[in-house]
Parts: structure tokens; C-alpha cells; sequence
């Protein structure tokens, strides 16, 4: 990851603390909009809107007015095309070098300078308000305030986390994490309108949450560690099941060296969990990959020998064929079976085949699960880890990961 992407989801999930801490610290039940129609956070109250912007800065040695210059300008923009809405303009920075806590208004002199301002990027929003916008009134209403480290954020959250009633024990493994797990996915809602929430809502939904959330967000988050233990276990119930069909939704895009330890993968696998006569159930690999590599793969199953049903007769897909239950018996001391897995290239057709199929356990190891698969009635793991020794250890075919 490049330093200008790490820096950009630090801002994310700056941001997405933030908006956790609005909601928890709000006494009113007010309505809060993630990424809302006005800022990043918008918090509606009997009275008025309160609009916020974060920032994060934590590589700047010192701030500057010019640090802010964009951000100024766009809630100025807002507030001229809104004038007589009741609206309160926030702007919630960190920078190292300002006290925590420490509010700062603009001053006229100030917003002058800002309209001086020759950056290009800057041009046509200054363009569009200057000399119209009613400077004195907004600076009234916007408030500069110089925010924590993310670190520092993130235990002000646990804290009032704890302070809300939820159960300490959990909060590191499965309480914090989901609940940043649910401002993102709130976040990418194309609706507004559902992009609302308020405090007894989100302290409900997080009680009837238990699974541990392993996502592109949660993985950021310095309990990483944590939360692949605790993955680990929640999974281990399922898991030691021995007679119980799972279906695997993987991704060479979301995987790092897919290609190079796919077939390994599901050796292992197979050797830890489908080797038993009890292990009645045949396990289905969906795989979204090129058919080059597809097909690469098949070969590659054959020559260790593993035996796998993929549907096909000679270059023609058999619907029958594929869903058809392998042929089991023993042989002296030995088990027999026709085949050892059944294999699918991703696909509508594919995903179709897994709907009027249920399996007990779904797992998907994609950044998200796809919308076209039929979750009702079934348990889907969603992890979205790109290192199959970290999806391993999780799912205990290894005791360790590093």
C-alpha cells in the first residue's frame, strides 16, 4: 500500500470514529446523517443542523491557514446556497501541533486571504461566492476544533462504548470493530435517507451482532491481531462439525498470490476437513478468476491428484452433472469416492446454481459479499482477508500466521 492510500483510509477511519462519537455522546436522540448531504457528518437536532468536516493530518508539523482553504470554502459554498437554514459549520482537524480541544473562528482578514488564493483547484468555488457570500454571518456560525490522534479517538470511542452500556469484555474484539463496521457500511448508501441513524438504534444493532466484522476497514485497526483470534474461535463451532456443506466464494482479485497457493489451499482444506467417512457433505469452490487461470487450476487439482466434478462434459457445462452427489464406498480399510470437490468459475449461473443448492456454511473471502447470492437460511462468513496464511490460521489449518 503506497503511503498517500494508507493516509487516505487513516483519514476514513478517522472519520468514521468521529461520526461513532457524535453518536454515542448525542443526549437528544437527534438524527445523524454518515457522510451526509451537507458534510461528512450531519447531526440534526430539534433546533438546528450541525454539520461536520474531519481532517487528519498527523504528517504536518504545523498548521497553517492554507491547510484548511478547501474545506473553508466548500461549507461556504453550502452555507451561501443556504442562507436561511439554521446551520452550524464544524471543522474537526488534527494536527499535531494544536491543543486538543482548542477552537479557533475566522475572521474576516482571514477568509480575505483564503479568496486570494491562486491554487487551480480553487479558482471556480471562489469564483462563485466572492463578493456575494455574507462573510461575517458565516464566520459566525464556523468553528474550527483541533481533534485528538486517531489513537487517542479511538479510546475516547471504546470508553463511550462502555459508558453506553455495552459489555467491556467485548469491545476490543467484536464490539468496537462493528461498529465501525456499521458507519461504513452506512456510508456507501447511495440513499441519504438511509444513511440516518441515532443512538438507540446503533446500540441495538451492535447487542445482536456475534461475529467478529474482518473487513478492508476493521483490518486497519490496530487490534488486528485480536480480531483474527477471535474470528478463529467463533468459527471453530461450525467448523468441527463434521457433517456440514460449505461453499467457498473466492476472489483472485482480493487475495494476495491466489493463483500461486489456490490449489494448496484446497489440499490443506480438504485434508483437514473432507478426508472422513463422516465428512458426508462435498464442498462447492466458487472461484472469480480469468478462465485462463481457471482452467490452470483444474489441471493442477488432477495432478495431485485430487478428483473434482466442474460440471463439464468434454466443453459443454452439465447442471446435472455438477449438483450430482459424488459415488462413496469403502475399499478394504479405505474410502472411496468419486470425487473430492465440486469446482465453479464465478459466474450469474454459478451463483444461481449456489442459490437453489442452500449449504449450511457460505464463506466468503471478498471485499464484499455478492449481492446476487441468497443469504436467507444460511450462515455466511464474510472475511475479507488477502492472505490465505492469515485465512488458514482462522479457520485452523495452521496455528500460526506470520
Amino acid at each position: 500500500m503506497t503511503r498517500s492510500a494508507n493516509y487516505t483510509i487513516q483519514g476514513f477511519i478517522y472519520q468514521f470514529n468521529k461520526t461513532l462519537l457524535e453518536i454515542l455522546s448525542d443526549t437528544e436522540e437527534s438524527e445523524i446523517t454518515v457522510e451526509g448531504i451537507i458534510e461528512d457528518i450531519d447531526v440534526q437536532s430539534r433546533v438546528t443542523t450541525k454539520a461536520i468536516q474531519c481532517k487528519y493530518h498527523e504528517t504536518k508539523d504545523n498548521f497553517t491557514l492554507s491547510d484548511i482553504y478547501k474545506p473553508v470554502l466548500q461549507m461556504m459554498n453550502h452555507f451561501y446556497e443556504n442562507q436561511d437554514s439554521n446551520i452550524e459549520y464544524r471543522l474537526y482537524a488534527h494536527f499535531p501541533s494544536e491543543a486538543v480541544g482548542t477552537t479557533q473562528k475566522l475572521r474576516d482578514t482571514e477568509v480575505a486571504k483564503i479568496f486570494r488564493s491562486k491554487d487551480k483547484n480553487l479558482i471556480k468555488i471562489i469564483e462563485l461566492i466572492k463578493d456575494k457570500v455574507n462573510i461575517s454571518e458565516f464566520c459566525e456560525r464556523f468553528t474550527l476544533e483541533f481533534g485528538p490522534s486517531l489513537d487517542t479517538l479511538v479510546v475516547s470511542v471504546q470508553e463511550a462504548l462502555i459508558s453506553n452500556g455495552m459489555p467491556k469484555g467485548d469491545i476490543d474484539t467484536l464490539i468496537y470493530p462493528n461498529s465501525i463496521q456499521v458507519i461504513a457500511d452506512l456510508s456507501t448508501l447511495p440513499n441519504p435517507l438511509k444513511r440516518k441513524i441515532k443512538k438507540s438504534n446503533l446500540l441495538n444493532d451492535l447487542l445482536k451482532i456475534k461475529k467478529t466484522a474482518i473487513t478492508r476497514w476493521t483490518k486497519e485497526l490496530k487490534t488486528l491481531d485480536k480480531l483474527i483470534k477471535s474470528r478463529k474461535i467463533q468459527l471453530r463451532t461450525n467448523l468441527s462439525k463434521n457433517s456440514r456443506l460449505r461453499y467457498f466464494v473466492m476472489s483472485e482479485g482480493s487475495i494476495e498470490n491466489f493463483k500461486e497457493i489456490i490449489v494448496t489451499f484446497i489440499s490443506e482444506y480438504l485434508g483437514k476437513f473432507h478426508f472422513k467417512e463422516v465428512h458426508d457433505k462435498t464442498p462447492i469452490f466458487c472461484l472469480d478468476c480469468s478462465v485462463e487461470m481457471f482452467n490452470n487450476i483444474r489441471v493442477r487439482l488432477y495432478r495431485k491428484q485430487i478428483k473434482i466434478n466442474d460440471g463439464f462434459i468434454a466443453d459443454i457445462f452439465d447442471k446435472g452433472k455438477f449438483i450430482a452427489d459424488p459415488v462413496r464406498g469403502k475399499i478394504a480399510k479405505g474410502l472411496y469416492t468419486e470425487f473430492h470437490l465440486k469446482l465453479l468459475r464465478y459466474s450469474d449461473e454459478a451463483i444461481n446454481i449456489l442459490n437453489e443448492n442452500k449449504c449450511e456454511d457460505c464463506f466468503v473471502f471478498m471485499e464484499k459479499v455478492p449481492e446476487s447470492l441468497d443469504v436467507e437460511d444460511i450462515n455466511v462468513e464474510h472475511i475479507s482477508l488477502n492472505e490465505f496464511e492469515k485465512i488458514k490460521f482462522i479457520m485452523g489449518m495452521s496455528d500460526v500466521y506470520e
